[in-house]
């Protein structure tokens, strides 16, 4: 407020004295959110250090409530915080949102990644014989051999948000 002294306009000094709380906040709040993005962003990436080195198909499980435990944050600032947050990694663009993944339980006790289940089904349609290609059914059994217990609903579902089409409408004859 001393540096308000030297306006010599009354009302001026007054509109100043008014905004700078405010002002005052809004910078205090950008400080903070900006905190909070590099924090967030920085455990992300440290946690998938060694799966963005290989692939990022192979993320390890990792959710907004993870990440609330460890920064001692709320989830749900959590998630405000990675969307529409975008990363550059190795010359591509990524969500920030897409490095945080849901588990699968494999039966070894062991979780793989929503994403690298996913990537998965993906290659083995990639894979498959054009002719005869792979119904749901043998997608899970392919899957369940592999150790990875997944209900058929749940591998329409991925294969539809793949933009994988049915068996009926992939197969070339």
């Amino acid at each position: 407020e001393e540096k308000l002294n030297v306006i010599n306009d009354p009302k001026a000094r007054e509109v100043m004295k008014e905004n700078m709380e405010p002002t005052k906040h809004l910078v205090d709040g950008s400080r903070r959110r900006e905190e909070t993005m590099c924090k967030v962003a920085e455990y992300i990436l440290n946690f998938h250090k060694d799966s963005l080195k290989n692939n990022v198909h192979d993320l390890k499980s990792l959710m907004p409530r993870d990440i609330s435990k460890a920064l001692n944050l709320h989830p749900s600032t959590i998630n405000r915080t990675v969307s529409n947050k975008y990363i550059h990694i190795d010359n591509k663009v990524i969500t920030l949102k897409s490095l945080l993944s849901n588990s699968v339980k494999k039966t070894n006790g062991e979780s793989i990644s929503k994403v690298s289940v996913k990537k998965r089904i993906e290659m083995l349609v990639k894979n498959e014989n054009k002719s005869h290609p792979l119904s749901d059914n043998a997608i899970q059994e392919m899957l369940t051999q592999e150790g990875i217990v997944i209900k058929r609903r749940t591998i329409a579902k991925y294969r539809d948000s793949l933009n994988i089409l049915t068996t009926y409408l992939r197969k070339q004859r």
